[in-house]
């Protein structure tokens, strides 16, 4: 009888065990895809600002008339902020299959 009380309790702790590491390695993933999902959002905050930076300069050069009106894509300030745009876009998605990655389990 007590062998068999030992063999279970074994069993428990060895159970026991691999559920703590489990349920720690699901935190560790889960607090990874928080920070890059967090990140994700601060870069998209960046994008909302370079938007409005070009819908300003496209006010400007309306406003100023001109030749200038319509060689709006052509304008330094919003090449460099669509330019921007386009590698913290590219960011975003990297950090969002990052994290689509490390939220998959194990098979």
């Amino acid at each position: 009888m007590m062998d068999r009380v030992k063999k279970n309790l074994t069993t428990g702790l060895t159970r026991v065990k691999w559920i703590a590491g489990f349920v720690a390695d699901r935190t560790k993933a889960e607090t990874s895809v928080a920070k890059l999902l967090y990140e994700s959002s601060k870069i998209e905050g960046k994008v909302d600002d370079l938007y409005r930076e070009v819908g300003k300069r496209v006010m400007e050069l309306k406003s100023k008339g001109g030749p200038e009106e319509k060689d709006v894509l052509k304008d330094f300030v919003v090449q460099q902020a669509l330019d921007e745009i386009k590698h913290l876009q590219e960011t975003v998605t990297d950090y969002r299959s990052e994290a689509k990655n490390i939220n998959k389990l194990p098979e």
